[in-house]
């Protein structure tokens, strides 16, 4: 069976695009405790909802991609003394409720091109949020990069919520390279 160009682009970009859309966070989760043996096709690799978002954030069709939590400390000025309470509040309000897609994540760590996907928050202590993530991204360095705790994120503005974010260091559960 011969299968047409956007067929097997959809292949490719559906398992992410079904976590950037919160379907079945459940099977996100499982497939993070799963080991990456064996890929079979999604359910919904001719989706045109998945294939247009996958194209929007171009998206390639052969991705390195991460999953895993990590937490951030949200501050009012850049100062980075007192915790923004109302942004932190605001920011995991946010992505609960709408989730979070950026189509070049953390750029100033990771250069360009870095994917990412982040849909549960909760606030797990005295100013810090913990987040659960999808990051992907063509170049097997830059998740390498993400996946490294001694990697370290300057501080950097969110102008919608207001607040100076820290980035802690992002904990990899699952890693799956291209097939």
């Amino acid at each position: 069976m011969t299968l047409s160009p956007s067929v097997r682009k959809g292949i490719w970009i559906a398992p992410l695009l079904l976590a950037i859309l919160g379907i079945g966070v459940a099977v996100v989760v499982g497939i993070a405790d799963a080991s990456p043996t064996e890929q079979t096709e999604p359910a919904t690799s001719g989706s045109p909802l998945l294939t247009e978002v996958g194209e929007q954030i171009a998206l390639p069709a052969r991705t390195w991609t991460a999953s895993g939590t990590h937490t951030a400390q949200g501050y009012t000025t850049e100062a980075a003394r007192t915790i923004s309470v109302e942004g932190m509040k605001a920011d995991c309000d946010n992505i609960n409720l709408n989730k979070k897609l950026a189509a070049d994540f953390r750029s100033d760590v990771f250069g360009p091109g870095m994917k990412g996907f982040f849909y549960k928050c909760q606030r797990v202590g005295s100013g810090t949020n913990k987040y659960w993530f999808t990051l992907s991204s063509a170049h097997r360095a830059q998740i390498d990069k993400l996946c490294d705790p001694r990697t370290t994120y300057a501080l950097v503005h969110d102008a919608q919520h207001r607040t100076y974010w820290i980035d802690k260091p992002f904990t990899c559960t699952s890693r799956v390279g291209p097939s």
